[in-house]
């Protein structure tokens, strides 16, 4: 078990992820965690209210070279001459996605992502739902929309606020 993140603290490239975030969504919870009771308790880096929904946001900090496929249950790290296998991140996003969409009943869609930093690449194709930080910054843009989220989406995004905790580092 050796997959290597650059940083055990936010790095400079995820807190230009977050900032991207803040910037282009109606509101935004950060580093929370929600419980489910069926799952136990997630940990998300990032929820979003847009015009569309909610979304999830994962942010991987992998540096070298990174090979997966979508339904793909090990992907893969590459450093150097040495590799390294880790899960599948869109399994644990879909979980996260799903939690979120038993809290609120589905009342309005939920998707999520999965966004790597500028650490890592994929020299090969990249699944749906995944984003290296350029594609990322070049896609992800709702800011011209933010200010007319429908009064409905408002109403289960207090729900959501309400359902999640602080994620505390010991």
């Amino acid at each position: 078990m050796f997959f290597f993140n650059k940083s055990s603290s936010m790095s400079r490239a995820s807190k230009a992820i977050a900032k991207k975030l803040v910037n282009s969504v109606s509101d935004t919870i950060s580093a929370v965690s929600l419980h489910d009771e069926a799952e136990g308790e997630f940990h998300y880096d990032h929820i979003c209210l847009t015009t569309t929904g909610i979304v999830v946001v994962d942010v991987k900090d992998f540096k070298g070279l990174l090979f997966g496929g979508a339904n793909t249950d090990q992907w893969t790290q590459v450093i150097g001459s040495r590799s390294y296998k880790f899960e599948n991140p869109l399994y644990h996003n879909r979980e996260k996605v799903q939690t979120i969409r038993s809290l609120i009943d589905d009342e309005i869609p939920v998707f999520g992502c999965v966004v790597f930093t500028e650490a890592g690449s994929f020299p090969k194709d990249q699944p749906e739902g995944v984003y290296t930080h350029e594609k990322f910054e070049q896609d992800f843009e709702y800011a011209d929309q933010a200010k007319s989220v429908p009064s409905k989406f408002e109403e289960v995004w207090q729900l959501v606020k309400s359902g999640v905790s602080p994620i505390t580092e010991a």
